[in-house]
């Protein structure tokens, strides 16, 4: 199973892979940058969302509408599977909800864990901005 998001213009595409509920691999733009075992929460947590996503039917492929620059693209695929079951645009910092039950709950959990492993990898802090330093030098 595999859980991508990627944006329009210069940022990579960042994902998730899944395979058969015992390894977990992170990728950037197609490289893998974490490669591990799944712990065992992590397979007991998973294993009834992947199992009830992987009984629903497929829906049909839907191409997203374009969007503008802050508008990521997400999908949710599955190994045996040819195309996405799941496609959508969606905008950063918000969760995939109405592709209906099981996938938004699936689809929260692998969000959380990508960015989880990529935080782990490369933290990110945030900065915080004083007003004298927003004053430009005359």
């Amino acid at each position: 199973m595999t859980y991508e998001r990627s944006g329009r213009t210069n940022t990579g595409a960042q994902a998730v892979r899944i395979e058969r509920l015992k390894h977990l691999r992170v990728l950037e733009q197609g490289e893998t940058v974490v490669e591990r075992a799944l712990t065992a929460e992590e397979r007991e947590h998973l294993s009834p969302l992947v199992e009830q996503a992987e009984r629903q039917p497929a829906p049909a492929v839907v191409v997203p509408a374009p969007g503008g620059p802050d508008v990521l693209a997400m999908t949710l695929g599955f190994e045996d599977e040819a195309a996405p079951r799941v496609r959508m645009a969606l905008r950063p910092g918000r969760p995939a909800r109405d592709m209906g039950t099981p996938y938004d709950t699936l689809i929260a959990e692998l969000d959380e864990m990508l960015s989880k492993e990529l935080h782990t990898r490369a933290p990110r802090h945030a900065h915080a901005v004083l007003p004298h330093e927003l004053r430009q030098e005359e």
